[in-house]
């Protein structure tokens, strides 16, 4: 993959995060977002507190906790802007959207969701996570 497309996303990411301020009522959660949002898409091998607050340059994972557990922010917002922007960005009224719930194995029930329940891989019921994010603010 190219430098100059890498850099265009990188911009594109920057121009979009900064095009969402407005979800919030300070800016020092604006910044901590974008931070955020960077992190998940990068290639860090673990994404954790730690490690995206070490990316950022934050030399503790307090600001990202902070910004996850007490910022008053709007997830529904986020939400709809999101959904137009991938609308706007990527539709095409010919394009059919497929949705894919597959789930990892799970052996335990130790890790995060992980229960007894429906598994896309295997098409049966067993122990796997569940990615379905309920909740917001």
């Amino acid at each position: 993959m190219s430098a100059e497309r890498v850099e265009g996303w990188a911009e594109e990411l920057a121009a979009l995060t900064g095009g969402l301020g407005h979800l919030f009522v300070r800016p020092e959660p604006r910044e901590v977002f974008a931070g955020l949002i960077e992190g998940l898409l990068s290639d860090l091998g673990r994404k954790n507190g730690w490690t995206m607050a070490g990316r950022a340059g934050h030399a503790t994972p307090h600001r990202i906790q902070k910004f996850l557990g007490e910022e008053s922010w709007s997830a529904d917002g986020l939400l709809a802007e999101v959904q137009a922007y991938a609308a706007r960005e990527l539709g095409d009224p010919s394009a059919t959207l497929v949705l894919d719930h597959t789930q990892v194995i799970k052996k335990g029930d130790k890790s995060v969701g992980v229960g007894h329940q429906h598994c896309g891989t295997t098409g049966d019921v067993r122990n796997c996570p569940s990615a379905e994010g309920r909740g917001g603010r």
